[in-house]
């Protein structure tokens, strides 16, 4: 019986040669499929660990950055107001040195807020000892770039914001920085209110790449000639990371120079350690009490 089964297994590939070389050709499909799956499969697990620790090293410096952009009030005059600045400074020690050369440019009417802001940032130092020692090497080459705009649609209350910053520097580890956001708001109350929300995409070279949300909401209202309240608070969060501050600021004016301020600080900050794998929830907050005074 197995005779005659090996015959005519040994007959069939005798008369259908292309199925053996299609069934190695399956299994080799197969083969390829299950390696590009562990691959997809290892690359989003990179990115989704990446993205929380790129989401705890980002300074609050850098967040408030975007928020600031999207605070500049239109100029309420047919009028149109523009700043230029060029600046620099120079340092030195007996091992190292370094210069600095910024420039700022901003443009405000009724209708556009423009700001461009540029750093161009060199350091040297000594590095090594004895034989090796090698005397103002360069160590960083720092180059800065913001861009910011915040226009009225169609002459409405609505407007867009638009924030970009590139940070590049071919000596630090990260090589570049860029972040972009874009979004829509409203005014109320001839601008006394004000509330925003956008979207913003941050790219950092050899980390990764995230995606955050923002909204801010800017109070600027007067009681009346003495009594006035100024709130700043934003939002700034993404799947698995949540910043919140808030700024509240009451202010008695006690004459035409002089007025008393009482001012709460309030910041929560969320995110998962990745090292310890827990979830962090710091909050912190502030009273001050202090007096503004007015000088002509």
């Amino acid at each position: 019986m197995d005779c005659v089964s090996n015959f005519y297994k040994t007959c069939l590939f005798k008369k259908n040669p292309k199925r053996k070389i299609f069934l190695i050709k399956n299994s080799l499909i197969t083969k390829v499929f299950l390696i590009i799956k562990i691959l997809i499969i290892l690359f989003f697990w990179e990115i989704f660990f990446t993205q929380k620790a790129l989401a705890q090293l980002e300074s609050r410096s850098l967040r408030e950055a975007v928020i600031s952009s999207q605070g500049k009030k239109f100029f309420q005059s047919n009028r149109t107001r523009q700043y230029l600045s060029l600046g620099g400074s120079y340092g030195s020690d007996y091992n190292s040195k370094s210069y600095q050369i910024n420039s700022r440019y901003f443009l405000q009417n009724e209708n556009f807020t423009h700001e461009i802001n540029a750093q161009h940032q060199v350091d040297y130092a000594d590095t090594g000892s004895g034989k090796n020692k090698k005397y103002k090497v360069k160590k960083s080459e720092l180059y800065d770039l913001m861009l910011s705009s915040k226009a009225k649609i169609l002459a409405s209350n609505n407007y867009a914001v638009f924030y970009h910053r590139s940070i590049y520097d071919k000596f630090s580890t990260f090589l570049y920085d860029q972040r972009s956001a874009m979004g829509v708001g409203r005014m109320f109350l001839n601008q006394k209110f004000e509330v925003d929300f956008s979207m913003a995409y941050r790219d950092v070279k050899m980390q990764t790449y995230e995606i955050n949300y923002l909204s801010s909401i800017r109070i600027n209202h007067k009681f009346n000639n003495k009594l006035s309240l100024i709130q700043r608070s934003y939002i700034f969060f993404e799947d698995r990371l949540l910043d919140q501050e808030h700024k509240t600021s009451l202010i008695y004016r006690l004459n035409n120079q002089l007025s008393f301020e009482i001012r709460h600080n309030f910041e929560k900050r969320r995110y998962v350690d990745v090292v310890k794998k827990t979830a962090v929830n710091q909050i912190s907050r502030g009273v001050i009490i202090g007096l503004i005074f007015d000088l002509y």
